[in-house]
């Protein structure tokens, strides 16, 4: 009997985003949301809408990111540079890469 190819292939390696980048990328962009947004003083980023948000923000470093996320340095260096512009807004400076602002869900850029 021959196998039934219209049932969709249920393989992990099927997906487009189930390379280890994209599951790194969303580790990382889990964490500098909500760590960016704790660090957030003067404003709550859930509770005012994205246009009120200062111009500037607290930025939030590479290397509390990969504390967090229990990543290393570098991986979350290379993380950050695939997501900016994507779901946050990096910085640099002395080599170290921070997320100066997400970019909220409901701004297109």
């Amino acid at each position: 009997m021959a196998p039934d190819d219209s049932s969709p292939d249920s393989s992990p390696d099927s997906s487009p985003d189930s390379s280890p980048e994209s599951t790194t990328d969303e580790i990382v962009a889990e964490s500098a949301l909500q760590l960016w947004s704790a660090a957030q003083t003067d404003f709550d980023p859930f509770e005012v809408d994205s246009e009120d948000w200062p111009a500037t923000a607290v930025p939030v470093r590479d290397a509390d990111i990969a504390v967090d996320t229990h990543l290393e340095v570098d991986d979350v260096r290379a993380s950050l540079e695939r997501l900016d512009g994507v779901k946050v807004v990096v910085g640099r400076e002395a080599g170290t890469v921070s997320v100066l602002r997400v970019v909220p869900q409901d701004v297109e850029l």
